[in-house]
């Protein structure tokens, strides 16, 4: 059996019946409601396309493949064990830093303090500080900046309790605008630290 496609969040059972078994693969919907794709060839090369929020593929040991409907209350009812399981999706919160600036302004250590206790009362096991900077300037200064930036994040976060262990600096200058623009460009969006919390 070949994959010939495969987009979006799916379920994957193996569903043991006796001496035989079936896989069955289930589309799940992303938050935001959109699907992806899943194609699959069964074993005489025919292609089944599932396209649909808990549309489902069941396929035989012998590479059969059919296709069915399930709902949202059938999937959670079967397979909540597994659902329970999946790891919490990362969270992500931004903050912005003046020109040719490191320092954080003190209204955002509330806020910081806010996201050190969650990281701290909650199973976040990474917490990832990337820094960036705008394209105004030398290339290697910004790229040193948005270090600078990322590290007085990771700092900060340290002080109100996150252990140093669980946070990772990355920096990348200009190489990732959140708002693109041209070469020399002041952009106040662009100078920023995001936090990542897995």
């Amino acid at each position: 059996m070949k994959t010939l496609a495969s987009l979006g969040l799916f379920l994957l059972v193996l569903l043991f019946t006796g001496c035989t078994s079936k896989v069955q693969i289930t589309l799940l919907p992303e938050d935001n409601g959109k699907t992806g794709v899943i194609a699959i060839a069964d074993n005489k090369g025919e292609k089944h396309t599932i396209d649909k929020a808990y549309e489902a593929l069941d396929i035989s040991q012998k590479g059969e493949i059919a296709s069915k409907q399930e709902t949202q209350e059938s999937v959670h009812t079967k397979y909540a064990e597994v659902l329970n399981a999946l790891p919490s999706k990362p969270q992500s919160y931004l903050f912005f830093f003046s020109f040719d600036s490191a320092t954080l302004d003190t209204k955002q250590f509330g806020e910081l303090k806010t996201i050190a206790q969650g990281i701290n009362n909650t199973g976040v096991v990474e917490v990832i500080c990337i820094g960036h900077s705008d394209s105004a300037g030398d290339k290697e200064y910004n790229k040193t900046l948005s270090l600078r930036r990322a590290k007085a994040v990771a700092e900060k976060l340290t002080t109100y309790g996150v252990p140093k262990a669980l946070i990772h600096v990355r920096y990348y200058g200009d190489a990732d605008p959140l708002e693109p623009t041209t070469n020399n460009k002041p952009n106040a969006k662009n100078r920023r630290v995001e936090i990542i919390l897995k």
